[in-house]
């Protein structure tokens, strides 16, 4: 399944469910919820939450992301409740809809200007409905904020305390690093430059998500990347990773050049282990690796340059994967690497070309 079809749907049922539970629970606290009316309003609760669901895994898979890079958080906060506003509105005139049609077997209109519609609306439960899942939509809408700039998985990481105590962990990290990253600099200056980086980790982004990766953190012009070992390992995803970038930044080559002329290269370097995972810090909170893996893959990264390679890979992480059938595995030497009392055995890799010449 696509990536982005599988992302939407992922969306789609976690907000569904939910916005049902909030719709639920909402009409049961304004008091519309009797022993008579339960399964009447569940019905109607799953009404109001395919609508919001399915909009806004729409807006969540679609243009959000980008308004998001290109907005402060408290705009783009606003525009998301606001969205959200507008399809509880919605949903809920779906709802009285429905109950005309099938409930009370009249239009609409007539349901609207019954004694008992009013009646709801003048004790206030219809409003208190409406503002009750207003002030959800502003929390639900707060905490896909929140994952977004936290990144997949530490949210729920942190808010469970998963590493309040230091934990050994199997990773595998990926060191990605922009080349020629001075001469750049020095010809876009510091300002275009730094919108330079930004474009080129908005590319390495869906790739990531895309192959179950998290982003370690942003150093200078470089993006560490990790996974879980099994899930790094799983349809060799750690080097997945690395082409579905690759043909990303290739996609929108244009864009570069028109806007800055230059278009990103990059290289890269993997290696996987035994980590210490631990939560840290206190007036700024955030999950950190530590260990000789971590320190390896950036040394293994650093001898990109020297040994004329885009894409090395220590030998004792590659033998534990099975690459697709376009993946080339060269030897590129066994090499001393800083802080490394043996030399390490490192593998370069190539996608194929096909007939035509070009990459695969």
């Amino acid at each position: 399944m696509p990536y982005r079809l599988r992302r939407f749907l992922v969306l789609a049922l976690i907000l569904i469910g939910a916005w049902t539970l909030t719709a639920y629970v909402a009409a049961h606290l304004v008091g519309l919820v009797g022993e008579e009316h339960y399964s009447a309003w569940l019905v109607r609760a799953l009404i109001i939450g395919v609508w919001a669901g399915l909009l806004g895994a729409a807006l969540e898979s679609g243009i959000m992301p980008k308004l998001s890079r290109r907005l402060p958080f408290g705009v783009t906060l606003a525009l998301r409740t606001l969205f959200y506003t507008g399809v509880v509105l919605i949903s809920i005139f779906g709802v009285l809809r429905f109950i005309a049609r099938t409930v009370d077997y009249v239009p609409l209109r007539t349901l609207l200007q019954s004694t008992e519609f009013r009646g709801i609306v003048e004790s206030g439960q219809l409003p208190a409905l409406v503002l009750i899942l207003i002030g959800a939509s502003f929390f639900i809408n707060l905490m896909l904020q929140l994952l977004r700039v936290l990144g997949p998985g530490v949210l729920a990481q942190i808010f469970l305390g998963r590493y309040l105590r230091p934990v050994y962990e199997e990773r595998i990290f990926l060191f990605l690093d922009l080349t020629s990253s001075t001469s750049i600099a020095e010809e876009l200056g510091a300002l275009r430059f730094s919108d330079f980086k930004n474009d080129f980790f908005y590319d390495v982004a869906e790739p990531v998500l895309a192959t179950q990766g998290q982003i370690f953190q942003y150093v200078g012009d470089e993006v560490v990347i990790t996974w879980l070992m099994t899930t790094g390992l799983k349809n060799a995803n750690c080097v997945t990773c690395f082409y579905k970038i690759l043909d990303q930044v290739e996609s929108r080559r244009a864009y570069y050049m028109e806007q800055y002329s230059r278009f990103p290269e990059f290289k890269a370097g993997c290696h996987g282990g035994s980590v210490v995972t631990a939560e840290i810090g206190d007036l700024k909170r955030g999950i950190v690796h530590s260990g000789d893996p971590v320190n390896t893959a950036a040394r293994i990264e650093g001898q990109c340059n020297p040994l004329g390679r885009r894409f090395l890979i220590s030998h004792d992480l590659v033998a534990k994967m099975l690459l697709p059938t376009q993946i080339d595995i060269l030897e590129a030497g066994t090499i001393p690497l800083r802080g490394k009392e043996a030399p390490v055995r490192l593998m370069a890799l190539e996608r194929k070309q096909d007939a035509a010449g070009l990459v695969a």
